[in-house]
Order: structure tokens, then sequence, then C-alpha cells
């Protein structure tokens, strides 16, 4: 699904399965945010046909944060393709991130992360993207935001009248509000969370934000 030049979300409707919503970045260096389940993926396959878009251009995988439903399909792609994630998830991944697969009988990606991201700038392509560090629903999630086109993909930090849960190894009520309150700061007008529908809208996205803010933060 199309939502303008160079930038396509895949998401995932069904209540059968849990899975997330996956997103394309095309370009010169086409990547693929939070590429979800395994079993999962004919869904972004069937998608990016439908658009016109090859998933063997796809040069980079960026996950948003750990946990199985964002990651386990990064296991179909090759050390060819560059896997990112941000650093402290990739540690937590190591260590409490595990007790989550292990749970849910998911294995854990045996292909590794090979790029470690920081807060900071992050170059794709051509395209400057913002990557922020918004723990709370995992240690080191992060989310993306794209400043020119006031789009934010929030992964699971974020979501249409809903934040992620912190019932989960390594979550934070206390951090996830901290990571909320920064990116309430940001100027958007597109907000891709890691499940559900989009929002789009200046008032609409502040409203949802005032929302969050006073019914699970009050």
């Amino acid at each position: 699904m199309k939502i303008f030049d160079d930038l396509y979300v895949y998401p995932w409707l069904s209540y059968e399965a849990n899975n997330c919503n996956t997103i394309l970045i095309d370009g010169t260096a086409p990547t693929l945010i939070d590429p979800g389940h395994a079993q999962l993926f004919s869904h972004v396959l069937q998608g990016m046909a439908k658009d016109g878009k090859d998933i063997n251009k796809v040069q980079m995988i960026l996950c948003t944060h750990s946990h199985p439903d964002h990651v386990e399909a990064i296991e179909r792609f090759d050390n060819s393709v560059l896997k990112a994630i941000g650093e402290e998830e990739y540690f937590y991944l190591d260590d409490g991130g595990r007790e989550l697969f292990m749970a849910t009988g998911c294995a854990l990606p045996k292909k590794p992360f090979t790029l470690f991201l920081l807060e900071g700038t992050l170059n794709i392509g051509g395209k400057s993207f913002q990557v922020i560090h918004t723990p709370g629903h995992s240690p080191g999630s992060i989310c993306l935001y794209w400043k020119e086109k006031r789009t934010l993909i929030s992964g699971d930090t974020l979501f249409y009248m809903g934040v992620g849960r912190t019932d989960l190894p390594g979550g934070d009520m206390e951090l996830l509000a901290g990571s909320v309150a920064k990116l309430a700061q940001l100027d958007i007008e597109c907000l891709i969370p890691g499940h559900g529908e989009l929002i789009r809208g200046e008032k609409a996205i502040k409203k949802n934000f005032q929302l969050i803010i006073d019914e699970f933060f009050a």
C-alpha cells in the first residue's frame, strides 16, 4: 500500500494470528522495516508484488525492536542483506529478550544483526531519518522520524489509542511514558505504528497523543 513516493506499508489486518505492520522505504537502497513472523511473511511478498516491488532488491532489514513478531522473518534473508537494530536492543536480545522467544516457541535469529543503531541521524539511500531511542515496551526500542515527510515509524512504542505493553521481559511503564512524551514533541503528519491502523493528519495525531497521555500516564 503506497503512502507516498518511496514509502509503502503492508499492514497486518488479521486477528487470527499476531503479526506486525511492515514498512518499505524504497529508492536507491530499499529497506524493509519489521518483516514480522517468518510463516506469515507471504502477505508482505504479496503486497510488494501488487506494488511492483521486488523483494530481492531489498538491501537492508531494520527492526524497531527484537520481539519475535517483528524480527523472525529476517531469517529469510541471507548475509548479503544488512540487518539493523538498536544497539541496546541487540544486547537485550542476547539476554532477557531470549525469554519471549522461548515462551512463544519461536527460534532466535541465526543470521545475526550486523548494524547497531544509536540515537542520531541515519541515511538510507539519500533520505535522512532520525533514530530515536524509545525504551519502555522493550529496553532498546527505536522509532524512525522522517522529518522531510513529517512521518513517524513508531514500532510498538505508540499505536492508535494505545501504547506497547510493558508486562513482557524488559518492559517498563515509566520509561515508556518518557518515550511517548519525547515523541509528542515532534511535528508529525503521518504516524505508522507497529500494529493497527495508521493515523494521518496533524490534528488527529495530536489528539491521539493527548488521549494516550491522559489515559495511560495520568
